[in-house]
């Protein structure tokens, strides 16, 4: 499905096979994966997030496949979800996710029919494969999961049965409870026993057909640093680790592509075409490069990309200059911002709190349904449009038909989480303050009621000498009290907010005159702990 609103960079999220167009840089991982597809039954693409090897399928291989003239392959595109907690969506078991992406369109052919039974009893996984197979002779079926180290997130007990049934596609031609089953040799009595030669025959071609092995690939993307996680299925797949592709970070040259030739194209975009001076160019490539390895993440190239189109584009032949281009450093931080900046007042409240406090846990990406966000956090159609549109978040249909919603990408997780500390850190500074107005109110009733009081008593100057020292006093407490929570918040390591709590007691302690030694003891303390 194309954008909503068409941009010639997806930003935070994949690109789209309806995107092909615009994917650029990657011209010879698309030929070598391609190739090894081709001449593989089983191939794992690795590398690290943000690489784009979700894009590289879909708006690289994918149209490969499309685009062929003989024997056109049938694929599937695959994506199991983390499985979240219940509360938040309810997540069927992987192989049953599998079993209804294949399933999905299926026109089943009458005659197979009398084999569900034994199919249904194991696994349908074989039976929807061999209804593709028998519609679609002689062409291989791909089945690509996209970000497959979410299976890993589902207990044993769901990664074995998912397992087991791969196994079987893989290595035998015919599942057991299908060939030792009833239905089967039911089926084929009833072939045997076919007077008419012709029925005979077309009954035999049948039992051919369910005994001829389903000619299928695996792809299996991943992130690289969750690689190890596929020894869980060596048990199944011993050979699955045999084949594999590593889509490393784009070249200098190959990122000069992908950011010039797309802001040329013409088309119905949201903005005109526009152009990037050489220098821009630079400075951005220079900027999202690795400092060690020189290398550039196709996520974070795009999410700048979007980012300059969106803001910084508003006329037919536009020219980006490093003035419009301005700190890149801030981009990510804007681009949420920003995001947030254009909702209203409660719906700014809404979003941030949830993908701050929720989306994200663990520093994984969590998906939600759309009937939990509009019944939990009472989010509407629109905000989920404009949250989607914005790339901030993106939406995926499941197996069961629900629209799931997570964050565009993970490269977005560390912004977002600094945003969430600034927040966390303004709620503890205002109830501090609060705090410290409230001592501050009583202090200065106390003051009041004593100098009100003694004055009654003809002793107005005494009076005054004495609640000024009452109020040091309980300045000094109120300073005391304050320091002491900042040394329970050192011991937690928490240094940021020590210190913090550091600098009120000092601001407090200052209001004390020098000549009280006790005071002066506690501002000393004080100044000695800031300087650490």
């Amino acid at each position: 499905m194309a954008e909503i609103t068409k941009f010639r960079y997806p930003g935070a999220k994949n690109f789209t096979t309806e995107q092909a167009h615009l994917f650029m840089g990657r011209d010879d991982d698309k030929e070598k994966l391609y190739q090894m597809i081709d001449t593989r039954q089983i191939v794992v693409l690795y590398g690290k997030s943000g690489m784009g090897k979700s894009s590289l399928i879909n708006a690289g291989i994918i149209p490969l496949l499309e685009n062929e003239l003989n024997q056109k392959p049938k694929y599937f595109s695959v994506r199991l979800f983390n499985k979240g907690q219940e509360k938040y969506a309810s997540f069927v078991p992987p192989l049953q996710t599998l079993i209804e992406t294949v399933s999905n369109k299926t026109t089943e052919k009458e005659w197979l029919k009398p084999l569900k039974a034994d199919a249904f009893s194991k696994g349908e996984l074989w039976y929807w494969l061999k209804q593709w197979q028998i519609a679609y002779p002689r062409v291989p079926i791909i089945l690509f999961f996209d970000q497959f180290e979410e299976l890993f997130s589902y207990s044993d007990t769901e990664i074995e049965e998912f397992g087991e049934e791969l196994r079987t596609l893989i290595y035998q031609n015919i599942p057991d409870y299908i060939s030792k089953g009833k239905s089967l040799t039911a089926f084929e009595q009833t072939a045997f026993a076919q007077q008419n030669e012709k029925d005979r025959e077309e009954k035999e071609k049948q039992i051919d057909a369910i005994y001829e092995k389903i000619d299928i690939k695996f792809v299996f993307s991943i992130r690289s640093d969750r690689m190890a996680l596929l020894n869980k299925l060596t048990k199944y797949i011993p050979n699955i680790l045999k084949h594999f592709y590593e889509l490393d970070a784009l070249t200098e040259e190959a990122a000069k592509e992908a950011i010039k030739i797309p802001a040329q194209i013409e088309g119905d975009f949201q903005t005109p075409a526009f152009q990037y001076q050489d220098k821009v160019v630079d400075a951005i490539i220079e900027r999202v490069k690795n400092k060690h390895d020189g290398k550039i993440e196709t996520a974070t190239l795009q999410i700048i990309c979007r980012f300059i189109e969106l803001q910084k584009v508003s006329q037919a032949n536009s020219i980006i200059t490093l003035n419009d281009l301005g700190n890149i450093k801030d981009i990510f931080k804007d681009f949420y911002q920003s995001t947030l900046n254009q909702l209203s007042i409660d719906d700014k409240a809404k979003v941030s709190k949830s993908i701050e406090e929720r989306f994200i846990q663990n520093n994984q990406r969590i998906p939600f349904a759309d009937t939990y966000l509009k019944a939990e956090d009472k989010w509407t159609n629109e905000l989920l449009k404009q949250l989607e549109e914005s790339t901030l978040l993106r939406k995926e249909r499941d197996t069961a038909g629900r629209f799931i919603y997570e964050i565009g990408h993970d490269t977005l997780i560390e912004p977002i989480l600094e945003f969430a500390k600034i927040r966390e850190q303004e709620v503890k500074q205002k109830r501090l303050r609060k705090n410290i107005a409230i001592v501050g109110a009583i202090a200065l009733a106390f003051l009041f009621i004593i100098f009100y009081v003694l004055r009654l008593t003809q002793k107005a100057e005494q009076a005054k000498e004495e609640a000024q020292e009452a109020l040091y006093q309980l300045y000094y407490q109120q300073a005391k009290t304050v320091k002491d929570n900042g040394d329970n918040i050192l011991r937690n390591k928490d240094i940021e907010t020590a210190q913090y709590y550091y600098d009120s007691a000092k601001v407090i302690v200052e209001k004390i005159p020098e000549t009280d030694s006790i005071a002066l003891e506690l501002k000393n303390e004080l100044q000695k702990l800031l300087k650490k």
